[in-house]
């Protein structure tokens, strides 16, 4: 009899244990879900991670449209002067792009006037900066019963040369001492550099007349029986070459 009680006691007590443990799960699940439980306070922050390593580059991108084009800038500040260079080597003229060289020529002249134009040759001069070289290649003659002196002269465009001086030849004649009228034709050539005259055409004139200062003009005669001919040419003189006395 005294062992029953003592093990119903015992059997007691483990069931009020059980049914107090699980009261209290239930409660505490109860309470969550009605939400009358106080909460506690927050936990203490956990430190930062270990920061990951750098990713794999990317392609490059696709390159970009031209942009507009701009106005156009200013201009610079003009630069310095530069240094003086060497003194030149003198020139010695500059060439003519072609040879310009003509000829008029005739079988049988024989002009037998005393005075005016004897003939002509027209040429065309290229350059302003050149000169015209001329020539009367011919026989002339004067004769008188006295002394006499005839002038051939060159002209161009109706005027005597200027740059420097007149392109001439004089034939004088004194048929005193027994030579009473003396009737000699000579070849003769008459010839000189002409310069400051213009470009384009050109009427290059030979002309006769009295000499200068002799009275008696006497008769003239150019071209007698024979070829007569005028030669005009252009050419480019070195600097400072018309020396005038």
């Amino acid at each position: 009899m005294d062992a029953y009680p003592r093990t119903g006691s015992i059997l007691v007590f483990v069931s009020l244990l059980v049914l107090s443990v699980f009261g209290q799960d239930t409660g505490s699940q109860q309470c969550q879900d009605n939400a009358c439980c106080v909460l506690g306070p927050p936990g203490i922050p956990g430190t930062n991670g270990v920061p990951g390593s750098n990713g794999i580059p990317g392609s490059p991108g696709l390159g970009g449209v031209d942009g507009e084009k701009g106005d156009r800038g200013l201009p610079g500040r003009p630069g310095k002067p530069g240094a003086k260079g060497e003194k030149g080597e003198p020139g010695t003229g500059a060439a003519l792009p072609v040879l310009n060289i003509k000829q008029c020529a005739w079988q049988k002249l024989s002009d037998d006037r005393d005075h005016g134009k004897i003939t002509e040759c027209p040429f065309n001069k290229l350059s302003a900066n050149s000169s015209l070289r001329v020539l009367w290649n011919g026989a002339l003659r004067v004769t008188s019963t006295s002394g006499c002196c005839k002038r051939w002269y060159f002209t161009f465009n109706g005027m005597e040369c200027s740059g420097p001086l007149p392109i001439e030849g004089l034939v004088f004649t004194n048929a005193g001492n027994g030579m009473n009228g003396l009737n000699i034709h000579r070849v003769s050539s008459i010839e000189g550099i002409c310069s400051n005259v213009p470009k384009g055409p050109v009427n290059v004139e030979l002309w006769v007349r009295n000499c200068e200062g002799i009275s008696n003009s006497g008769n003239a005669y150019t071209g007698w029986n024979s070829v007569s001919r005028v030669i005009v040419e252009e050419i480019m003189l070195p600097n400072n070459s018309d020396d005038m006395k």
